[in-house]
């Protein structure tokens, strides 16, 4: 399927998840399982369908910065097919954001980037059958056999049945508990995965049909749509396009792989592996537990005992701690609202900031002071840049760094340090193979992120 072309949808908030996904840093950027997170691990999945030219990432202004670094941690063609947009708009604008850009008889995937999938070589040939449909002009998404009656997805409701692929009657919104539990006794429901495969010059057909007014802000050109994007409507796939188009050319190919859209603290506990007393265990998590089970726990850098606990949730970041009740997820939804009508920084925004090179963590901050630690990536640097109204100490604690200080470049090795004066052109480097881990002390009157001007960056970014 080296013809293939996939779109890569990374623009999701993932707020059901908090405290560990953030607006800032939602569940797609996030390490559930393995060494990898859920964004790194679609584009690897992505990889074993086409060729790196054929992937394209669609995601919003808002995390520009952490979306190039990820991705030229995996694959540096790719990271050329980056695809911004001003604002996020749903999957419906994201898709003709990237479908402009293609042939019209061009076959396409699309699928987001925070979703759990196991079993590849099974996803690969349910991609294999969607093609196939597509290139005769369907338009294919994939549906999951329920196995409980389950209100937080949508349901697509089938007709004919054949050996690898169902025709669809209907498209159903996420039902109440007892429409749900009937759905699951009727065996001809399945939970609407969100993945789709089209054929370009047939979605671009229905698209100018069932949505013409959204359609035409595309065909002025990229700078027109992209200048008034504010003025798109917000639409997803489903309800812009596969609802609206004749059934007759609508299939749902049947999923035999493990998929979870990780939507809920219960359904990573699902797909979580558990010890002998159903504990699941993530991060780093240094736990003891004692006539506890059925618990899930994500804890990196303290001990956690627990006695007689079960069925509960407990998150603890650098900043927030959650406990609750694991069928109690719903209930972030409230917490979420409440915590924003307080204005509260920790429901938007953690302590880490993630760039293109890296990232780096407020350690402690105060009146005239600020304390961080940086991460910088192999072989990645910082713009070229000066601060008006702090200076800075840098202290090398892992790597070496490589520091451009005024006409000066020199190398700073571990248990070494560096001040920086205000106002003065300065760059820090990462020429080694290994993580660069640098504490920062800043001090001055204003120490926000905003006071930065940049004279070089290798990310296309200008001053903020």
């Amino acid at each position: 399927m080296d013809k293939l072309k996939i779109f890569v949808l990374a623009g999701g908030k993932g707020t059901r998840l908090w405290p560990l996904s953030r607006e800032n840093f939602p569940k797609q950027f996030i390490n559930f399982f393995g060494n990898k997170s859920l964004y790194e691990q679609t584009l690897l999945r992505a990889m074993k369908l086409t060729i790196p030219e054929n992937i394209f990432i669609i995601s919003s202004k808002d995390y520009e910065d952490v979306i190039k670094g990820y991705t030229l941690s995996i694959n540096e063609r790719i990271a050329e097919n980056i695809m911004i947009e001003p604002e996020g708009k749903n999957t419906l604008p994201a898709t003709l954001l990237g479908c402009f850009r293609l042939n019209p008889d061009d076959i396409f995937l699309v699928m987001p980037s925070d979703h759990f999938i196991a079993e590849e070589d099974r996803f690969v040939k349910a991609v294999e059958t969607a093609v196939k449909l597509a290139e005769k002009g369907g338009f294919v998404t994939f549906g999951i056999k329920p196995f409980k009656p389950e209100t937080g997805f949508g349901y697509i409701e089938v007709a004919e049945k054949s050996k690898d692929f169902l025709k669809v009657k209907n498209f159903v919104e996420k039902p109440d508990l007892e429409r749900a539990k009937i759905y699951l006794k009727s065996g001809n429901y399945y939970w609407n995965s969100g993945i789709f495969v089209f054929n370009c010059k047939a979605f671009l057909g229905a698209a100018k049909k069932y949505e013409p007014e959204t359609y035409k802000l595309y065909t002025k050109g990229e700078n027109y749509y992209l200048s008034n994007y504010a003025t798109i409507k917000s639409q997803s796939l489903d309800y812009g396009i596969m609802e609206k188009v004749d059934k007759n050319s609508v299939f749902m190919v049947p999923a035999t792989f493990q998929w979870s859209d990780l939507g809920s603290f219960e359904a990573i506990y699902q797909a979580a592996e558990k010890d002998a007393s159903g504990v699941a265990k993530m991060g780093q998590a240094d736990v003891f537990s004692l006539e506890s089970k059925n618990n899930l726990i994500f804890n990196d850098d303290k001990l956690l005992v627990t006695i007689g606990i079960e069925d509960v949730v407990y998150v603890e970041t650098e900043d927030a701690v959650l406990l609750m009740k694991k069928e109690l997820g719903e209930k972030l939804k409230e917490v979420n609202k409440l915590l924003k009508e307080q204005k509260r920084p920790e429901v938007n925004y953690n302590k880490t900031g993630y760039r293109p090179w890296g990232s780096y963590t407020v350690i402690l901050q105060g009146e005239r002071y600020k304390i961080k630690k940086i991460v910088v990536n192999p072989m990645a640097a910082l713009s070229l840049q000066m601060h008006h109204h702090r200076s800075e100490h840098w202290v090398v604690i892992k790597g070496t760094a490589k520091v451009t200080l005024g006409d000066e470049v020199v190398f700073v090795h571990e248990n070494e340090s560096i001040y920086i004066p205000k106002s003065t052109l300065h760059r820090l480097e990462n020429p080694g193979k290994v993580d660069l881990e640098v504490i920062e002390v800043q001090n001055g009157e204003y120490l926000e992120e905003d006071d930065i001007v940049r004279f070089q960056d290798a990310y296309g970014r200008g001053g903020k």
